[in-house]
């Protein structure tokens, strides 16, 4: 089911590419939406590298993620407020991270980007609660977001030349091959050995979650 959702994100956004910046905007808009909707990006990640390439992908997921948790924040800030603030009073997990953040605020937002400790929109709403200011809240997010995108992206651009290839796959270069999976192993692990220090990082500076 995954690849077959791969495929058609994929032919779609083949489809808008060559809208030139108009396609880019599309692509933007419609992964900030998948932020605000609890849908995970990671599709539309994978076939951002398919169809943009490496730096091209990494860049305007980059775009899409930081404009859907921007405009998550200022939801909760200046919208909802008061229900959100109901709401998450019943999430000792959210109110263990907003006291973390009133302490540490850059870097509490910086890790949680990088350890998957709680679901990413649900974290972007919640921390319209706090005061920390929107630029910070951006910059983390952008820099604890890079390792997992560049992984998802590049993934996509061994995917997007699988695709091109085609039936002459025995044809492309070997040694070409090689190198482009042996980075991909060298990003995953990295991304790994990040995600585990960022997530013992985040406990020891989270207060105990006990109410």
């Amino acid at each position: 089911m995954g690849s077959v959702w791969l495929h058609e994100v994929v032919h779609w956004m083949e489809t808008i590419q060559g809208a030139g910046w108009v396609g880019w905007l599309l692509f933007v808009g419609l992964y900030a939406a998948s932020c605000l909707l609890f849908i995970p990006g990671s599709i539309l990640t994978l076939a951002a590298g398919a169809v943009y390439g490496f730096w091209g992908g990494t860049l305007l997921v980059l775009i899409g993620n930081g404009l859907g948790a921007l405009l998550s924040l200022l939801i909760t800030r200046y919208l909802l407020r008061d229900w959100a603030r109901k709401k998450f009073a019943r999430h000792t997990g959210l109110r263990a991270m907003e006291t973390a953040v009133r302490k540490d605020g850059w870097t509490i937002v910086c890790l949680t980007r990088l350890s998957p400790v709680m679901p990413f929109s649900l974290i972007n709403y919640s921390l319209g609660l706090t005061k920390l200011s929107a630029l910070k809240f951006l910059l983390a997010t952008e820099v604890g977001a890079v390792p997992s995108i560049c992984v998802y992206v590049y993934f996509g651009t061994l995917i997007g030349s699988l695709t091109r290839i085609g039936p002459d796959l025995h044809q492309h270069r070997a040694l070409e091959w090689v190198f482009q999976g042996c980075g991909l192993i060298l990003t995953i692990l990295v991304t790994i050995y990040v995600t585990r220090i960022a997530s013992r990082a985040l406990k020891e500076r989270m207060p105990s979650r006990k109410s």
